[in-house]
């Protein structure tokens, strides 16, 4: 079976590889939303503040969220994807519901002019992207790259996340990747491992 693991995965494609029409649509809508760049919920912070954090929709790439012109300080702190292929309607939704749920839960930081609420609470990054990743799970998991994992009883979004802020190591590119902390398979623990992209042995 082939699998394309570069973002020119559609001109490797090829249905007649599987075994069905049905398993080769499931393969290939996988694919779509894996190399997806676009459709994002963010988490930003203020290095000289980590006691605010800002909460941010984009549709297109994130790259484009990841500095600010205005604030040299600024950087993402993470990013939960959304599927490819949702309507700009339905991402105005979820990002005007995360919004409403951060203002019942935390105080809103006003624009200094407009006196107009902003993006940015007063929350912890962390604890922001702790909160909003629950919510988007529980109330848009069917609109976001995400999966359930039986064996740990949690929702997961794939997403993005500064490594270069969280531990000090080189960030990695901007794409949806597994964030959480995976339950170690049985076959982990014997040679030659479980078979999967990790360091077993």
């Amino acid at each position: 079976m082939k699998v394309a693991t570069n973002k020119f995965w559609k001109d490797d494609f090829n249905p007649n590889d599987y075994d069905d029409i049905k398993s080769a649509e499931v393969e290939r809508e996988r694919l779509r939303q894996e190399n997806s760049t676009t459709n994002w919920i963010y988490v930003g912070t203020d290095i000289r503040h980590f006691d605010e954090a800002k909460i941010g929709l984009t549709s297109g790439a994130l790259g484009t969220r990841a500095s600010s012109s205005q604030n040299p300080h600024f950087t993402l702190l993470c990013a939960f994807k959304v599927k490819d292929g949702i309507t700009p309607l339905k991402l105005a939704e979820i990002e005007e519901s995360v919004k409403t749920m951060l203002c019942g839960r935390y105080e809103a930081i006003p624009h200094y002019g407009s006196r107009w609420n902003s993006e940015w609470f007063r929350v912890s990054p962390q604890e922001m992207r702790e909160v909003v990743q629950h919510f988007l799970y529980d109330n848009y998991n069917w609109y976001m790259y995400s999966y359930y994992c039986h064996e740990r009883d949690e929702g997961v979004i794939n997403g993005w996340e500064n490594t270069r802020l969280i531990n000090g190591g080189d960030n990695l590119r901007y794409g949806p990747r597994d964030l959480s902390t995976r339950p170690i398979a049985f076959e982990c623990l014997t040679f030659p491992g479980c078979g999967e992209d990790c360091d077993c042995w």
